[in-house]
């Protein structure tokens, strides 16, 4: 039968688009569903990619039946920054076996991209390059921390047969804190001296949390650290200030304030640490939270979470080699000890940052996921 690519439009569509994932992953024991309510806000063009971003969602059709999903969009702000003119693809699910309906698929995207006068098409994310970048292509045994994705092992094969070429890596680092048998005093000796000499050459350096009273006035100076950190690594592109509100605004609920440290020196706000409950472990029972129930089981799951994953890591270049990093890191050491965690997640960091790759190889972290960023020109 001829397969054909349809918008997404009507709510029962919208339902379709989410529930096809349920198949792909019914026997996969990694994978966690999306929040629907997420997925509704992207597929009702609500979310805050769509304040600067243009998108579109499709399905891939054969007959009645769903084979696959796929969603198209161009990011302004990210090619500005880049000098590219690439459209993006994300949210693809598609069954096993059939690779004439990713073919399809892709087909279509790239001459949704070619009629907006793109010239490569990357992917996956969805929509922005920090929600969910890349296809899974090693650690597929394990289940993915917060804000990561998670895929079968013949979506990269597909992608390659395809034509994709590699863009980027990203790494996600794994952390047992029984290395340490569960205490900080048992850190790298270098990373007590570096802490020390910060404190010492840089009295006014402190470590604290954030200002939960002071929410908007934080994200916002967070906000400016964040792009300056990050603008050195060649995958990065400033994310908009609306974007990343918006994030903070959906992480605001299930932030632990004791996880999130904030550097000041001389009492500007110099870098800062990000760390959230796994909260994928709990949400791998609560079924998307579609209906009422699910809560009683997320919340049931929730006291019994045993990891942190640290999505960010981030220092203004002007205090680079004040030794913030090892003073964020012994405060982490501590709370995740006195909080009673077994492990940390690290994700994600490029494979081309030497320093971030350097310090959690020095701290005895190992790599156990790995996703590929794929590009094709058009």
């Amino acid at each position: 039968m001829t397969i054909h690519i349809l918008p997404v439009r009507s709510g029962a569509e919208k339902r379709a688009f989410y529930k096809f994932a349920f198949r792909i992953y019914r026997h996969d024991p990694h994978w966690v569903p999306p929040l629907w309510s997420q997925r509704k806000e992207y597929l009702d063009k609500k979310a805050a990619f769509f304040t600067y971003g243009e998108g579109d969602f499709w399905l891939a059709m054969e007959g009645k039946n769903v084979i696959g999903t796929i969603g198209t969009a161009v990011n302004p702000s990210r090619n500005h920054e880049k000098g590219w003119k690439a459209g993006t693809f994300g949210f693809f699910e598609v069954l096993p076996e059939r690779y004439d309906a990713a073919r399809a698929m892709w087909d279509h995207a790239c001459e949704w991209c070619r009629s907006r006068g793109m010239t490569e098409l990357q992917g996956p994310y969805s929509f922005s390059n920090d929600a969910d970048p890349g296809f899974l292509v090693e650690g597929f045994n394990t289940m993915p921390s917060v804000m990561m994705g998670h895929n079968p092992p013949y979506y990269p094969e597909f992608a390659a047969r395809y034509g994709f070429e590699k863009l980027y890596e990203g790494l996600a680092y794994r952390l047992d804190l029984s290395l340490y048998e569960y205490n900080p005093e048992n850190a790298p000796e270098i990373l007590k001296k570096i802490a020390k000499r910060a404190i010492r050459r840089r009295g006014q350096a402190v470590v604290r949390s954030p200002r939960m009273e002071d929410w908007e006035q934080e994200v916002v100076k967070l906000h400016g650290v964040y792009n300056k950190s990050l603008a050195v690594l060649p995958e990065f592109s400033p994310i908009e200030l609306a974007e990343f509100q918006a994030t903070a605004a959906g992480l605001r609920s299930v932030i632990d304030p004791q996880l999130v440290f904030i550097a000041e020196v001389d009492g500007k706000t110099a870098g800062f640490a990000l760390g959230l409950p796994n909260l994928t472990e709990a949400l791998k029972v609560a079924n998307g939270l579609q209906y009422p129930w699910d809560y009683m089981r997320l919340l049931r799951a929730q006291k019994n979470i045993k990891s942190v994953s640290f999505k960010i890591l981030a220092i203004d270049p002007a205090y680079w080699g004040y030794g913030l990093e090892a003073l964020m890191f012994l405060e982490m050491g501590k709370v995740l000890v006195n909080k009673g965690y077994d492990w940390v997640d690290a994700s994600l960091t490029n494979e081309f940052n030497p320093q971030t790759n350097k310090l959690a190889t020095r701290l005895g972290a190992y790599v156990y996921r790995r996703y590929r960023e794929f590009r094709l020109k058009l």
